[in-house]
């Protein structure tokens, strides 16, 4: 029998958010406290909000594979799809604040809350919410430090065989069920400019995948360390370079008595190389308003290390995926308070195998394309 999913509770979160709350009552007290000086000296801006409102067409929001689409078209495969369409509309507020004070001397400590709500207008099993609270200290004027940690309660994969069920139901619409998870993400970067405007950023993150109860099999324990280069050219020119990599560790298996090593079920940890390029192009003023232009292209190859036979774990003996990603964006600041942003991503990957027998089952399982594109707008107060 299928072990349920351990509790994962909420509690945590709230003693951050308290201690935001604390943070930002004490440093409030202490500005209040403080003597009125004889000269007047420049007004600081502690506080900023950003409210944001995305609209996004998501033309594959399953990412599902050409043999996959044409099967929901078909209205074949009775129990697969829980969707109403295979785009959608997604609708996307979000709400970041932070608050910067001065903890340790003269250095600027800066604390953030970020909250994002995606709801999809057709198909509301893929909506989900997120939230981050961080930490940044500046060390000397040109090199900080952040550590932040991000929360995803509830995210929707898409519906698939639960081979456990299979056993019981055979081949039957019964014996799809949800895949989705709960995600942890401990978050830390450090950057410092050197020479004269050449800005180098080491990152790290603990990420921890916990799976619905019936692809426990999938829990992970992420760990990914990347480093970026961000390096202006001219003065209206500036590249971005890097690296990220990331290992991760599933449970693979869902049973008492299991182990990693002797249990019949997926293992899904794999290796990956993240390879980064990136551009930031300022552009001529349009009516003293202000714009520019950002790219981001990634490569990334993951190498799925199950060491299950290919008849247990066809999913991912000797996969290796090839992911794509292009993001790219054009801003224009209408004024000191508003920004629209309009943006467009491409997403492919193209899966292979070792196994050679197994190539077209996982290119036909696991190939995709999907395309994103979009506007944000988003106001900015300070105080």
């Amino acid at each position: 029998m299928i072990n349920s999913l351990p509790n994962h509770t909420f509690t945590k979160n709230k003693f951050f958010t308290l201690l935001l709350l604390i943070v930002v009552l004490l440093s409030a007290n202490v500005a209040n406290a403080q003597k009125k000086k004889k000269k007047k000296k420049k007004k600081h801006q502690n506080l900023e909000i950003v409210f944001g409102l995305a609209s996004t067409y998501d033309n594959n929001i399953l990412k599902y594979s050409t043999k996959y689409l044409e099967r929901f078209i078909n209205n074949e495969d009775e129990g697969r799809f829980h969707i109403n369409a295979y785009d959608d509309i997604i609708v996307n507020p979000t709400l970041s604040s932070s608050y910067t004070f001065k903890l340790f001397g003269k250095r600027k400590s800066k604390i953030n809350l970020d909250l994002s709500t995606k709801k999809y207008i057709v198909n509301n099993i893929k909506s989900f919410s997120s939230f981050t609270i961080g930490f940044r200290q500046y060390i000397t004027k040109r090199a900080s430090f952040k550590l932040y940690y991000s929360y995803i309660p509830s995210f929707y994969i898409r519906h698939f065989r639960d081979e456990d069920w299979v056993d019981v139901y055979g081949y039957t619409p019964e014996s799809f069920v949800p895949m989705g998870f709960s995600k942890d993400s401990y978050n830390f970067w450090v950057q410092n400019t050197f020479f004269k405007n050449t800005r180098i950023m080491f990152s790290m993150a603990y990420l921890k995948y916990y799976y619905n109860e019936h692809f426990i099999e999938y829990d992970s324990k992420n760990m990914a360390y990347g480093l970026k280069l961000y390096q202006p050219v001219t003065n209206k020119i500036k590249i971005i370079a890097g690296y990220q990599f990331v290992s991760s560790d599933a449970k693979a298996f869902d049973e008492i008595g299991e182990t990693k090593e002797t249990s019949d079920d997926s293992d899904g940890s794999y290796l990956e190389d993240i390879f980064i390029i990136g551009l930031n192009y300022k552009l001529p003023r349009i009516h003293k308003m202000s714009n520019y232009f950002d790219i981001d292209c990634r490569i990334q190859k993951r190498y799925f290390s199950s060491t299950h036979y290919l008849e247990i774990d066809p999913t991912h003996a000797g996969r290796v995926d090839d992911n794509y990603r292009i993001y790219s964006k054009y801003t224009i600041r209408l004024n000191k308070k508003y920004k629209l942003t309009a943006f467009y991503n491409y997403l492919y990957r193209s899966t292979t195998t070792l196994a050679e027998e197994n190539v077209e089952y996982l290119s036909n399982e696991k190939d995709y394309k999907q395309f994103q594109v979009g506007l944000k707008l988003t106001y900015t107060f300070k105080k």
